[in-house]
Protein backbone atom coordinates (compact mmCIF):
# COMPACT_ATOMS: atom_id res chain seq x y z
CA UNK A 1 0.00 0.00 0.00
CA UNK A 2 2.81 2.45 0.89
CA UNK A 3 4.49 1.72 -2.44
CA UNK A 4 1.21 2.39 -4.30
CA UNK A 5 0.79 5.74 -2.52
CA UNK A 6 4.36 6.78 -3.40
CA UNK A 7 3.82 5.79 -7.06
CA UNK A 8 0.54 7.70 -7.23
CA UNK A 9 2.17 10.79 -5.67
CA UNK A 10 4.98 10.59 -8.22
CA UNK A 11 2.50 10.54 -11.11
CA UNK A 12 0.63 13.52 -9.67
CA UNK A 13 3.82 15.53 -9.22
CA UNK A 14 4.81 14.82 -12.81
CA UNK A 15 1.38 15.89 -14.00
CA UNK A 16 1.63 19.15 -12.06
CA UNK A 17 5.05 19.84 -13.69
CA UNK A 18 3.61 19.38 -17.21
CA UNK A 19 0.71 21.72 -16.51
CA UNK A 20 2.89 24.36 -14.83
CA UNK A 21 5.34 24.64 -17.77
CA UNK A 22 4.09 25.18 -21.35
CA UNK A 23 7.36 23.84 -22.82
CA UNK A 24 8.95 20.41 -23.09
CA UNK A 25 12.63 19.90 -23.86
CA UNK A 26 15.19 17.27 -24.76
CA UNK A 27 18.76 17.51 -23.47
CA UNK A 28 22.15 16.72 -24.97
CA UNK A 29 24.56 15.89 -22.17
CA UNK A 30 27.57 15.98 -24.52
CA UNK A 31 27.03 19.54 -25.74
CA UNK A 32 25.07 20.96 -22.83
CA UNK A 33 22.36 22.11 -25.25
CA UNK A 34 18.58 21.79 -25.09
CA UNK A 35 15.97 21.47 -27.83
CA UNK A 36 12.46 22.80 -27.37
CA UNK A 37 10.28 19.90 -28.50
CA UNK A 38 6.72 21.11 -28.08
CA UNK A 39 4.47 23.63 -26.36
CA UNK A 40 1.05 23.66 -24.82
CA UNK A 41 -1.23 24.69 -27.72
CA UNK A 42 -3.31 26.84 -25.33
CA UNK A 43 -0.24 28.99 -24.72
CA UNK A 44 -1.06 32.57 -23.67
CA UNK A 45 -0.65 35.64 -25.89
CA UNK A 46 3.04 36.10 -25.07
CA UNK A 47 5.49 33.19 -25.07
CA UNK A 48 8.98 33.68 -23.64
CA UNK A 49 11.34 30.80 -24.29
CA UNK A 50 14.07 30.77 -21.65
CA UNK A 51 17.72 31.06 -22.68
CA UNK A 52 18.57 28.05 -20.55
CA UNK A 53 16.70 25.33 -18.65
CA UNK A 54 17.60 23.12 -15.68
CA UNK A 55 17.41 19.35 -15.79
CA UNK A 56 18.57 17.10 -12.91
CA UNK A 57 20.66 19.85 -11.41
CA UNK A 58 22.39 20.87 -14.67
CA UNK A 59 21.65 23.90 -16.83
CA UNK A 60 21.33 23.54 -20.60
CA UNK A 61 21.46 26.33 -23.21
CA UNK A 62 18.41 26.34 -25.51
CA UNK A 63 19.79 26.29 -29.07
CA UNK A 64 17.12 24.49 -31.12
CA UNK A 65 13.39 24.51 -31.77
CA UNK A 66 12.07 21.21 -33.06
CA UNK A 67 9.91 20.59 -36.09
CA UNK A 68 6.27 21.71 -35.59
CA UNK A 69 7.01 22.81 -32.01
CA UNK A 70 4.63 25.80 -32.05
CA UNK A 71 2.41 24.75 -34.96
CA UNK A 72 -1.24 25.74 -34.54
CA UNK A 73 -0.69 27.62 -31.28
CA UNK A 74 -3.91 29.53 -31.73
CA UNK A 75 -3.63 32.12 -28.94
CA UNK A 76 0.02 33.19 -29.19
CA UNK A 77 0.55 36.76 -30.50
CA UNK A 78 4.23 37.29 -29.72
CA UNK A 79 7.14 35.01 -28.97
CA UNK A 80 10.56 35.79 -27.57
CA UNK A 81 13.15 33.35 -28.87
CA UNK A 82 16.23 32.36 -26.84
CA UNK A 83 19.31 34.49 -27.50
CA UNK A 84 21.57 31.51 -28.29
CA UNK A 85 19.19 29.91 -30.76
CA UNK A 86 20.94 28.24 -33.71
CA UNK A 87 18.32 26.17 -35.47
CA UNK A 88 14.57 26.27 -36.09
CA UNK A 89 12.81 23.16 -37.33
CA UNK A 90 10.54 22.98 -40.36
CA UNK A 91 6.89 23.98 -39.87
CA UNK A 92 7.85 25.23 -36.39
CA UNK A 93 5.37 28.15 -36.28
CA UNK A 94 2.97 27.09 -39.04
CA UNK A 95 -0.66 28.15 -38.66
CA UNK A 96 -0.05 30.31 -35.59
CA UNK A 97 -2.98 32.39 -36.75
CA UNK A 98 -2.65 35.19 -34.17
CA UNK A 99 1.13 35.57 -34.18
CA UNK A 100 1.85 39.24 -34.97
CA UNK A 101 5.58 39.79 -34.54
CA UNK A 102 8.81 37.85 -34.27
CA UNK A 103 12.53 38.64 -34.06
CA UNK A 104 14.87 35.88 -35.23
CA UNK A 105 18.04 36.11 -33.10
CA UNK A 106 21.60 36.34 -34.39
CA UNK A 107 23.10 32.91 -34.99
CA UNK A 108 20.20 31.43 -36.95
CA UNK A 109 21.30 30.62 -40.52
CA UNK A 110 18.21 29.03 -42.06
CA UNK A 111 14.47 29.75 -42.02
CA UNK A 112 13.22 26.25 -42.94
CA UNK A 113 10.39 25.28 -45.22
CA UNK A 114 6.85 26.17 -44.10
CA UNK A 115 8.26 27.68 -40.91
CA UNK A 116 5.64 30.45 -40.79
CA UNK A 117 3.14 28.99 -43.21
CA UNK A 118 -0.31 30.55 -42.91
CA UNK A 119 0.61 32.90 -40.05
CA UNK A 120 -2.14 35.17 -41.30
CA UNK A 121 -1.72 37.88 -38.61
CA UNK A 122 2.06 38.16 -38.86
CA UNK A 123 2.91 41.84 -39.42
CA UNK A 124 6.57 42.18 -38.49
CA UNK A 125 9.59 39.91 -39.01
CA UNK A 126 13.18 40.81 -38.15
CA UNK A 127 15.81 38.61 -39.79
CA UNK A 128 19.37 38.28 -38.42
CA UNK A 129 22.62 39.21 -40.14
CA UNK A 130 23.70 35.57 -39.88
CA UNK A 131 20.86 34.31 -42.09
CA UNK A 132 21.92 32.46 -45.24
CA UNK A 133 18.80 30.82 -46.60
CA UNK A 134 15.03 31.33 -46.60
CA UNK A 135 13.70 27.96 -47.68
CA UNK A 136 10.69 27.16 -49.85
CA UNK A 137 7.27 28.20 -48.53
CA UNK A 138 8.88 29.69 -45.40
CA UNK A 139 6.46 32.63 -45.19
CA UNK A 140 3.80 31.55 -47.66
CA UNK A 141 0.33 33.02 -47.07
CA UNK A 142 1.49 35.44 -44.35
CA UNK A 143 -1.25 37.78 -45.47
CA UNK A 144 -0.59 40.65 -43.02
CA UNK A 145 3.16 41.03 -43.59
CA UNK A 146 3.74 44.46 -45.18
CA UNK A 147 7.51 44.73 -45.63
CA UNK A 148 10.58 42.55 -45.35
CA UNK A 149 14.28 43.41 -45.09
CA UNK A 150 16.60 40.80 -46.61
CA UNK A 151 20.07 40.91 -44.98
CA UNK A 152 23.10 40.85 -47.29
CA UNK A 153 24.11 37.48 -45.83
CA UNK A 154 21.18 35.74 -47.54
CA UNK A 155 22.18 33.72 -50.63
CA UNK A 156 18.87 31.99 -51.32
CA UNK A 157 15.17 32.81 -51.29
CA UNK A 158 13.35 29.55 -51.98
CA UNK A 159 10.31 28.88 -54.12
CA UNK A 160 7.07 30.37 -52.80
CA UNK A 161 9.00 31.77 -49.81
CA UNK A 162 6.83 34.90 -49.76
CA UNK A 163 4.09 33.70 -52.09
CA UNK A 164 0.54 34.90 -51.47
CA UNK A 165 1.70 37.67 -49.11
CA UNK A 166 -1.07 39.94 -50.33
CA UNK A 167 -0.17 42.83 -47.98
CA UNK A 168 3.56 42.75 -48.76
CA UNK A 169 4.14 46.12 -50.42
CA UNK A 170 7.93 46.22 -50.49
CA UNK A 171 11.03 44.07 -50.15
CA UNK A 172 14.33 45.68 -49.23
CA UNK A 173 17.54 43.93 -50.27
CA UNK A 174 20.50 45.08 -48.16
CA UNK A 175 23.48 46.25 -50.22
CA UNK A 176 26.76 44.34 -50.16
CA UNK A 177 25.41 40.88 -50.98
CA UNK A 178 27.89 38.60 -52.80
CA UNK A 179 25.25 36.72 -54.76
CA UNK A 180 21.55 36.02 -54.29
CA UNK A 181 19.34 33.39 -55.92
CA UNK A 182 15.57 33.91 -56.03
CA UNK A 183 13.73 30.73 -56.94
CA UNK A 184 10.47 29.98 -58.78
CA UNK A 185 7.32 31.74 -57.54
CA UNK A 186 9.21 33.33 -54.61
CA UNK A 187 6.91 36.38 -54.52
CA UNK A 188 4.04 34.96 -56.57
CA UNK A 189 0.77 36.85 -55.99
CA UNK A 190 2.26 39.12 -53.35
CA UNK A 191 1.15 42.73 -52.85
CA UNK A 192 4.36 44.38 -54.02
CA UNK A 193 3.94 47.94 -55.33
CA UNK A 194 7.53 48.83 -56.22
CA UNK A 195 10.53 46.62 -56.85
CA UNK A 196 14.24 46.91 -57.50
CA UNK A 197 16.13 43.76 -58.45
CA UNK A 198 19.70 44.68 -57.47
CA UNK A 199 22.83 43.84 -59.43
CA UNK A 200 23.88 41.09 -57.00
CA UNK A 201 20.91 38.89 -57.91
CA UNK A 202 22.64 36.14 -59.90
CA UNK A 203 19.71 33.81 -60.47
CA UNK A 204 16.02 34.45 -60.99
CA UNK A 205 13.57 31.57 -61.29
CA UNK A 206 10.35 31.34 -63.26
CA UNK A 207 7.08 33.00 -62.22
CA UNK A 208 8.90 34.90 -59.42
CA UNK A 209 6.56 37.92 -59.52
CA UNK A 210 3.66 36.26 -61.28
CA UNK A 211 0.28 37.78 -60.48
CA UNK A 212 1.60 40.72 -58.44
CA UNK A 213 -1.38 42.80 -59.47
CA UNK A 214 -0.44 45.91 -57.45
CA UNK A 215 3.11 46.14 -58.80
CA UNK A 216 3.49 49.48 -60.58
CA UNK A 217 7.20 50.18 -60.91
CA UNK A 218 10.14 47.83 -61.58
CA UNK A 219 13.86 48.47 -61.91
CA UNK A 220 16.10 45.57 -62.93
CA UNK A 221 19.76 46.35 -62.24
CA UNK A 222 20.98 42.75 -62.51
CA UNK A 223 22.44 41.13 -65.61
CA UNK A 224 20.56 38.04 -66.80
CA UNK A 225 21.23 35.83 -69.77
CA UNK A 226 17.46 35.33 -69.93
CA UNK A 227 14.60 37.04 -68.13
CA UNK A 228 12.77 33.85 -67.15
CA UNK A 229 9.43 32.46 -68.14
CA UNK A 230 6.38 34.36 -66.84
CA UNK A 231 8.47 36.57 -64.53
CA UNK A 232 5.93 39.40 -64.44
CA UNK A 233 2.90 37.71 -65.93
CA UNK A 234 -0.36 39.27 -64.81
CA UNK A 235 1.17 42.34 -63.15
CA UNK A 236 -1.83 44.31 -64.32
CA UNK A 237 -0.95 47.70 -62.77
CA UNK A 238 2.68 47.79 -63.90
CA UNK A 239 3.35 50.96 -65.86
CA UNK A 240 7.06 51.64 -65.51
CA UNK A 241 9.89 49.17 -66.21
CA UNK A 242 13.59 50.04 -66.35
CA UNK A 243 15.92 47.31 -67.61
CA UNK A 244 19.35 48.62 -66.63
CA UNK A 245 21.26 45.33 -66.76
CA UNK A 246 22.42 43.29 -69.72
CA UNK A 247 20.04 40.70 -71.13
CA UNK A 248 20.23 38.31 -74.08
CA UNK A 249 16.68 36.97 -74.10
CA UNK A 250 13.19 37.51 -72.74
CA UNK A 251 11.52 34.15 -72.19
CA UNK A 252 7.97 32.93 -72.69
CA UNK A 253 5.30 35.26 -71.32
CA UNK A 254 7.70 37.29 -69.19
CA UNK A 255 5.54 40.46 -69.44
CA UNK A 256 2.30 38.89 -70.65
CA UNK A 257 -0.96 40.43 -69.46
CA UNK A 258 0.76 43.52 -68.04
CA UNK A 259 -2.23 45.47 -69.25
CA UNK A 260 -1.17 48.95 -68.12
CA UNK A 261 2.42 48.82 -69.35
CA UNK A 262 2.76 51.73 -71.77
CA UNK A 263 6.46 52.14 -72.49
CA UNK A 264 9.44 49.82 -72.17
CA UNK A 265 13.03 50.32 -73.26
CA UNK A 266 14.70 46.99 -73.92
CA UNK A 267 18.47 46.49 -73.47
CA UNK A 268 20.49 46.77 -76.68
CA UNK A 269 22.15 43.44 -75.92
CA UNK A 270 18.85 41.61 -76.52
CA UNK A 271 18.99 38.80 -79.09
CA UNK A 272 15.66 37.06 -78.61
CA UNK A 273 12.10 37.96 -77.61
CA UNK A 274 10.25 34.78 -76.70
CA UNK A 275 6.78 33.46 -77.42
CA UNK A 276 4.01 35.47 -75.74
CA UNK A 277 6.60 37.79 -74.18
CA UNK A 278 4.33 40.87 -74.31
CA UNK A 279 1.05 39.17 -75.14
CA UNK A 280 -1.90 41.11 -73.75
CA UNK A 281 0.01 44.32 -72.99
CA UNK A 282 -3.06 46.21 -74.08
CA UNK A 283 -1.79 49.77 -73.59
CA UNK A 284 1.79 49.33 -74.76
CA UNK A 285 2.47 52.17 -77.18
CA UNK A 286 6.25 52.45 -77.39
CA UNK A 287 8.98 49.83 -77.64
CA UNK A 288 12.45 50.43 -79.05
CA UNK A 289 12.77 47.45 -81.40
CA UNK A 290 14.55 49.57 -84.01
CA UNK A 291 17.48 50.11 -81.59
CA UNK A 292 18.12 46.41 -80.99
CA UNK A 293 20.85 45.68 -83.52
CA UNK A 294 21.53 42.26 -81.96
CA UNK A 295 17.91 41.09 -82.08
CA UNK A 296 17.53 38.00 -84.25
CA UNK A 297 14.23 36.44 -83.23
CA UNK A 298 10.73 37.49 -82.15
CA UNK A 299 8.55 34.57 -81.10
CA UNK A 300 4.98 33.66 -81.95
CA UNK A 301 2.30 35.95 -80.43
CA UNK A 302 5.09 37.97 -78.77
CA UNK A 303 3.12 41.22 -79.21
CA UNK A 304 -0.35 39.78 -79.63
CA UNK A 305 -3.06 42.00 -78.18
CA UNK A 306 -0.88 45.11 -77.94
CA UNK A 307 -3.82 47.18 -79.07
CA UNK A 308 -2.29 50.68 -78.89
CA UNK A 309 0.92 50.24 -80.89
CA UNK A 310 0.68 52.24 -84.12
CA UNK A 311 4.09 51.92 -85.78
CA UNK A 312 6.84 49.32 -85.59
CA UNK A 313 10.31 49.37 -87.09
CA UNK A 314 12.08 46.03 -86.96
CA UNK A 315 15.88 45.82 -86.71
CA UNK A 316 17.98 44.35 -89.52
CA UNK A 317 18.41 40.99 -87.78
CA UNK A 318 14.73 40.08 -88.13
CA UNK A 319 14.18 38.12 -91.33
CA UNK A 320 10.95 36.32 -90.52
CA UNK A 321 7.75 37.27 -88.72
CA UNK A 322 6.28 34.30 -86.88
CA UNK A 323 2.68 33.17 -86.60
CA UNK A 324 0.54 35.60 -84.62
CA UNK A 325 3.47 37.82 -83.59
CA UNK A 326 1.45 41.02 -84.06
CA UNK A 327 -2.10 39.71 -84.18
CA UNK A 328 -4.84 41.78 -82.55
CA UNK A 329 -2.70 44.92 -82.70
CA UNK A 330 -5.82 46.92 -83.47
CA UNK A 331 -4.11 50.30 -83.85
CA UNK A 332 -1.15 49.15 -85.93
CA UNK A 333 -0.89 51.31 -89.04
CA UNK A 334 2.63 50.69 -90.31
CA UNK A 335 5.40 48.13 -89.94
CA UNK A 336 8.83 48.32 -91.51
CA UNK A 337 11.56 45.69 -91.71
CA UNK A 338 14.28 46.14 -94.28
CA UNK A 339 15.49 42.52 -94.08
CA UNK A 340 12.18 40.73 -93.49
CA UNK A 341 11.91 37.98 -96.09
CA UNK A 342 8.76 36.17 -94.96
CA UNK A 343 5.75 36.31 -92.70
CA UNK A 344 3.49 33.57 -91.36
CA UNK A 345 -0.16 33.31 -92.35
CA UNK A 346 -1.53 34.84 -89.15
CA UNK A 347 1.32 37.23 -88.30
CA UNK A 348 -1.02 40.22 -88.55
CA UNK A 349 -4.39 38.57 -87.94
CA UNK A 350 -7.05 41.05 -86.78
CA UNK A 351 -4.99 44.17 -87.47
CA UNK A 352 -7.77 46.15 -89.20
CA UNK A 353 -5.83 49.43 -89.57
CA UNK A 354 -2.62 48.00 -91.01
CA UNK A 355 -2.12 49.69 -94.39
CA UNK A 356 1.65 49.76 -94.86
CA UNK A 357 4.16 46.91 -94.74
CA UNK A 358 7.64 47.78 -95.97
CA UNK A 359 9.68 44.59 -96.20
CA UNK A 360 12.60 43.28 -98.25
CA UNK A 361 11.74 42.45 -101.83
Amino acid sequence: MQRLIILTLSILLNSIFVIASPFSFSFDEMTGEATLLSVDKTLSKTAIIPDSVENKGRWYVVTKIAKQAFAKSGKMETVQLPSKLKKIGAVAFAECSKLKTIVIPEGVEVIPHHCFYLCTSLESVTLPSTLKSIEHDAFIACRSLQTIHIPNSVTKIGSWAFGENIALESVDFQAGNNGLSIEDHAFDRSGLKTLTIPSFVKFLGEYVFNGCRSLKSVVIEADFDTLPKMTFHGCEEMMDVMLKGKMNAIAYGAFSDCKNLEVITLPTTLKEIGVNAFDGCKYLTTINLQDLSSLQSIGETAFSGCEEIERITLPSGIKKIEDGTFMRCHSLIEITGENVESEAEFSFYDCPKLKTKKFAK
